[in-house]
């Protein structure tokens, strides 16, 4: 007979209640975010130079390496072609694991850890998450005087809402998948098939590959992650970061390989796409609507409940939500260490 699930008081219930409607808030933002940016890009004019229907030659990155793509295309296009990728990236993620519902009720009369079982929760907590402890070290970095820098002061606002759009695709291609997920194939001593797998999510690997694999795709991520952070600062590629981005450019390189290993390519794009996207977004379409300039101080209404949602409150809930998770994991492991042998364990 299974022992009874232990008893909930109202306090702990309350919490939960808390941090599952701060989820739901973020959800709404993350929903409401797509048409926003629609309406910036194609019924505003952010640019007095460009529009949606500008041509371009965007580029993909290869590691350090920019490639210039051979078919050109409007920013409009590039932009819609993003969103349907991200979109049909969520609802992928919504499928995996338990069902969103049963995932919030199994969190209100169980465990709050439940969130974890729905790839798209576990998504929209990674984002907060990521937000708030990357932000949390620039503020550091700044304390001791170091400049982080700000390229995009004078940089075109449809340019550069296009792309924060495209940045998460091209670089989690470029610096996740063509570097640890190729490392992560080469290694996996598996068929075509699992090899897919292992690029789509490094940690298939180690089903095949052992030990040998596991050290190597970790490896690599470490070192992607270190060129991730140097290429914000101008080092070696890209640049346009003061040095003082260097800490935080990297640690949010190491988390999303991270969350590329464990959990998959989409789901690493989805929390970058978050950090670039989804926290300018409604400052873009404030512009476009109301003529609140995008980096102004007096920021447009939903600009300000998403940064207060992400960078404040639901952020902290997310970071102690992490650290009760660390918690709980290192209290299993030294139970299963701590536990008895059975008498099958011993006879053998």
């Amino acid at each position: 007979m299974a022992p009874p699930a232990p008893t909930r008081d109202w306090f702990q219930v309350t919490l939960v209640v808390a941090f599952l409607f701060l989820l739901t808030l973020t959800a709404y933002l993350v929903i409401l975010s797509f048409p926003a940016g629609v309406y910036a890009v194609f019924f505003t004019h952010l640019s007095n130079t460009s529009s949606a229907v500008t041509v371009v030659h965007w580029y993909l990155w290869i590691g350090p390496i920019a490639v210039t793509t051979p078919f050109p295309a409007s920013l409009g296009a590039i932009f819609l072609a993003m969103t349907a990728v991200y979109v049909a990236m969520f609802v992928y993620a919504a499928k995996q694991g338990r069902s969103i519902p049963s995932s919030l009720v199994s969190a209100v009369r169980e465990d709050i850890l439940s969130v974890f079982s729905n790839r798209a929760l576990l998504t929209l907590v990674s984002i907060a998450f990521l937000l708030y402890t990357a932000n949390t070290l620039d503020s550091f970095v700044e304390a001791t005087g170091s400049s982080i820098g700000d390229p995009f002061t004078h940089a075109d606002p449809l340019w550069t809402l296009v792309g924060f759009s495209v940045a998460p695709i091209r670089e989690e291609f470029g610096f996740r998948v063509m570097l640890v997920g190729v490392a992560a194939v080469l290694v996996s001593r598996a068929s075509a098939r699992a090899a897919l797998k292992s690029l789509w999510r490094p940690s298939a690997s180690f089903m095949s590959g052992g030990a040998v694999a596991m050290y190597a795709v970790w490896g690599v991520a470490v070192g992607s992650s270190l060129l991730f952070g140097a290429c914000h600062v101008g080092i070696g590629c890209g640049g346009g970061w003061d040095l003082g981005k260097l800490p935080e450019a990297t640690y949010g390189g190491l988390f999303l390989a991270f969350l590329y290993v464990r959990y998959g390519f989409h789901v690493a794009v989805l929390v970058h796409w978050g950090v670039d996207y989804l926290t300018s977004v409604f400052a873009f379409f404030g512009q476009g609507a109301a003529g609140v300039p995008w980096l102004s101080g007096n920021a447009y209404a939903l600009q300000e409940l998403l940064v207060l949602d992400v960078f404040q409150f639901f952020g902290i809930a997310t970071f102690l939500l992490v650290i009760y998770a660390g918690i709980r994991k290192v209290q299993d492991r030294r139970k299963i260490k701590s536990a008895p042998l059975g008498p099958v364990a011993l006879a053998s």
